[in-house]
């Protein structure tokens, strides 16, 4: 059976490009496909659907019941697919499940399950956590439109997108969620003093694992049987960080360090107050890993 697949509003697909699907064709659909901008950009169209994107899946969707494709007709194919997605979800849900069980100190999974169960409907996330990324865009909540960004352009950009998405949306909650390493290249108290200048209240989830994690991780990649990891000597690895949720008080805001799994449903409704209240508010959450 032919394969159609379309990448909508999609920077970089597959890296590197052998990663393309090797049948089929493929349709790219962005008011910008080809970005200029950027140093990268493999998309490997078949075919390009420049303009307003809305307007161009609502045209596809017209011309598909024009030519006789409706959703009876593949009823038996989109039930086994939602049978896989039920089956990856409640997989994700019993992951997190155990995650809380775990020795009570706080896993990465129970922390996204916490928030995922805890913060509003509505939420936009800002995420530079590098490490995490692929668990949080896998675990979090965000089927309505612009309710999750990835801070781009090297470390550092998180809490800056974040407060320019409060500004652009004001009236929905959001959550710059960064790892202890992003945090640490932010301009903090800059972003600190606009939240506050500014009246652009957030909440800020720092992934504490006390790592530059992802440096450790590339040179893995590229050195997997070098001399570090054969002594396990890993220099700018470790972070010995301070408590991240003080760093509001000169601004007035409030902090709380986490370090238990129980204590998180309760840590993050008492910060999504705070926020609610109109101040930013940090949670420093230390990880198991």
């Amino acid at each position: 059976m032919p394969t159609l697949v379309l990448l909508v509003s999609c920077r970089a697909p597959w890296y590197p490009p052998s990663h393309k699907p090797t049948t089929g064709t493929v349709v790219a659909i962005d008011e910008n496909p080809l970005k200029g901008t950027m140093v990268y950009q493999s998309l490997q169209a078949d075919h390009y659907l420049e303009g307003e994107v809305a307007t161009s899946l609502r045209l596809l969707v017209e011309a598909a019941k024009a030519a006789g494709i409706g959703a009876g007709k593949h009823a038996e194919r989109r039930e086994a697919w939602q049978r896989e997605h039920d089956r990856i979800i409640a997989a994700e849900r019993a992951a997190e499940a155990q995650a809380r069980t775990a020795d009570g100190n706080v896993d990465p999974l129970a922390l996204v399950g916490a928030l995922r169960e805890a913060m509003p409907g509505d939420t936009i996330y800002v995420e530079e956590t590098i490490t995490h990324a692929g668990m949080l865009q896998q675990h979090l909540p965000w089927s309505q439109p612009q309710s999750f960004f990835r801070a781009g352009g090297g470390l550092g950009q998180g809490l800056g997108t974040a407060l320019g998405v409060k500004l652009g949306a004001p009236k929905r909650p959001v959550a710059a969620l960064v790892g202890d390493g992003s945090f640490l290249y932010n301009p903090v108290v800059q972003a600190l003093g606009a939240s506050k200048a500014n009246d652009l209240p957030i909440l800020i989830i720092v992934f504490n694992n006390g790592q530059y994690r992802a440096m450790q991780t590339g040179h893995l990649h590229h050195y997997p049987d070098g001399v570090a990891q054969e002594v396990q000597m890993w220099h700018g690895v470790t972070i010995d960080g301070p408590d991240y949720g003080e760093l509001g008080k000169p601004f007035g805001l409030p902090g709380q360090k986490v370090e238990r799994a129980a204590e998180l449903p309760e840590a993050i409704r008492k910060a999504i107050r705070q926020v609610e209240d109109g101040n930013t508010a940090i949670l420093n959450v230390v990880l198991s890993r």
